[in-house]
């Protein structure tokens, strides 16, 4: 849109894994609340038992149920992918101080949580009753992991620091200038010898005299 100033977003010049992120976070954070397992009596007690006490369902989402710190882990950071997605679409991530690490590698680093304690709560969840959400929170799961491993990727995989620091285990750490070495001890000036005794009077005469 021309005039748009700089102000505005652009959702053409998002990459396929920013758009995975943004996308999968929004509906994994909406499917959170739907069913992800289904608990019916007659499933628990069957036959004549649940026939008297009557069909009673429940519904769990990924909130609660088994495994339900692994799903609140999930949608917290769920929530801060969106939140951060936004803050660096927007360029509010410019002004933060956030170290050596890029805005790019910690939205990744957040995928890469949603996706790993969202997988615990659907493997907990498919065991014991799943409902049909889960299922469709375990492909939303596999587009954010997939995303959030090529954000980290592209902003230089898992090693820490920027492009221009050290190392561990070189000559430096961080690219800093090293310490001026100690400068050796200077040695002590050499002592002066002794001085040396007067010969004694009435001694020898010097040779090459002789008595007459």
């Amino acid at each position: 849109m021309e005039g748009s100033g700089s102000s505005g977003f652009d959702m053409s010049k998002m990459s396929t894994a920013e758009k995975l992120l943004a996308g999968g976070s929004v509906l994994l954070l909406i499917d959170s609340f739907l069913p992800w397992q289904r608990f019916c009596t007659s499933d628990l007690l069957g036959g004549e038992l649940g026939d008297l006490v009557g069909n009673q369902c429940a519904s769990f989402s990924m909130w609660q149920g088994s495994g339900s710190i692994f799903g609140v882990l999930a949608g917290l950071l769920a929530i801060a992918l969106i939140v951060v997605g936004v803050l660096s679409m927007t360029g509010g991530m410019a002004n933060m101080n956030m170290g050596n690490m890029s805005a790019d590698k910690l939205t990744g680093f957040i995928g890469l949580g949603v996706a790993g304690f969202g997988l615990l709560k659907f493997i907990l969840a498919v065991t014991n009753t799943p409902g049909w959400a889960a299922f469709v929170g375990l492909l939303l799961l596999v587009a954010i992991g997939w995303g959030a491993w090529q954000k980290v990727q592209s902003s230089g995989g898992f090693q820490m620091g920027g492009t221009g620091g050290g190392t561990m285990g070189g000559d430096t750490m961080g690219g800093g200038t090293p310490p001026p070495s100690t400068p050796p001890a200077s040695t002590p000036p050499p002592s002066m010898p002794p001085p040396t005794e007067p010969p004694p009077s009435g001694g020898m005469p010097p040779s090459g005299s002789s008595d007459i």
